[in-house]
């Protein structure tokens, strides 16, 4: 009797487990959609940097690669133009008027890293 409840607790007990339970973890493929710009890198250069506030960004990523972007996707509110470009999910990269990034995605989040002077990174969390 004591064998059969072990092998049933340790059933139980690795039944109950998986790799990753969370719905809120965004698939590669599920790109596509717009995303809304919750938080910018903050760093002064020397790798310190912490994510902040922030909005007033979206992208939204079609079916057909293509990427489009409320205000310049390097320079944000610098340039308020919408800018349009492609994005490659085969090697997570994004390239708009001439500016490349690249994107991953860490829970809920999609984060953009591109060109700038200290380290860049934008998070975005989906809106539809």
């Amino acid at each position: 009797m004591k064998k059969i409840l072990i092998l049933l607790s340790v059933f139980v007990s690795l039944s109950s487990c998986t790799d990753c339970d969370d719905d809120a973890v965004v698939a590669e493929s599920e790109i596509v959609g717009s995303w809304e710009l919750v938080a910018i890198l903050a760093d002064p250069g020397d790798g310190s940097g912490t994510y902040q506030p922030a909005t007033g960004k979206m992208l939204q990523f079609t079916d057909q690669g293509v990427v489009n972007c409320n205000i310049s996707f390097c320079f944000g509110q610098i340039t308020q133009a919408t800018t349009t470009g492609t994005y490659d999910i085969t090697t997570t990269s994004i390239d708009v008027d001439n500016c490349t990034g690249t994107y991953s995605f860490n829970g809920p989040f999609l984060e953009v890293s591109h060109f700038c002077i200290e380290p860049c990174g934008e998070r975005y969390v989906r809106v539809n």
